[in-house]
């Protein structure tokens, strides 16, 4: 048998807009991070320089560069050797 609390906590999804539950909080300062990034650490930097999860940026700068004409790699190359 289950039985209530008076201090259920209610949980909607998605969360509604102005929570900031589960997000991180924005650095204000981009910089690689060579530690946790796999080629030069541009996504992993711009994942903690944005909240946004690494692999979003990795994904979304896969597909850049695959439905593009190539400026998605200068751009990762640029990042790469001006930042830091």
């Amino acid at each position: 048998m289950v039985t209530k609390n008076s201090k259920t906590e209610t949980t909607s999804w998605p969360e509604p807009i102005g929570s900031s539950k589960g997000i991180k909080p924005v650095k204000s300062k981009l910089r690689l991070d060579k530690k946790n990034g796999k080629l030069m650490g541009v996504c992993s930097g711009l994942a903690n320089w944005t909240g946004v999860d690494v692999n979003i940026w990795r994904v979304g700068f896969v597909l850049a560069a695959l439905f593009s004409i190539g400026a998605p790699i200068l751009i990762y190359l640029a990042i790469g050797l001006i930042v830091d």
